[in-house]
């Protein structure tokens, strides 16, 4: 989904914003002892989306010292060349 209001007005739509959302969301499934986990966030920019991940694997390594498997994806909604 998207970032939440509370991440958005503390990080902005920001890679830092992603990774701290997905972390959220993936803390909350370990402390089920839930690990079968594929993460996927999704950026319009691919820089944005290359960036977002390179820190979600550095923080998951730090804290968890595990790394889960990753669906890699760049979107963009619209007509023409703004949908491609």
């Amino acid at each position: 989904g998207s970032l939440s209001d509370r991440i958005m007005s503390r990080y902005g739509d920001t890679p830092i914003g992603m990774v701290e959302s997905a972390m959220e969301f993936l803390r909350i499934a370990r402390d089920e002892n839930y690990h079968n986990i594929v993460l996927s966030m999704k950026a319009s920019n691919p820089q944005v989306m290359v960036q977002a991940y390179r820190l979600l694997i550095q923080q998951m390594d730090k804290e968890f010292g595990e790394i889960y498997p990753l669906h890699l994806g760049v979107t963009e909604a619209g007509d023409g060349e703004d949908g491609r």
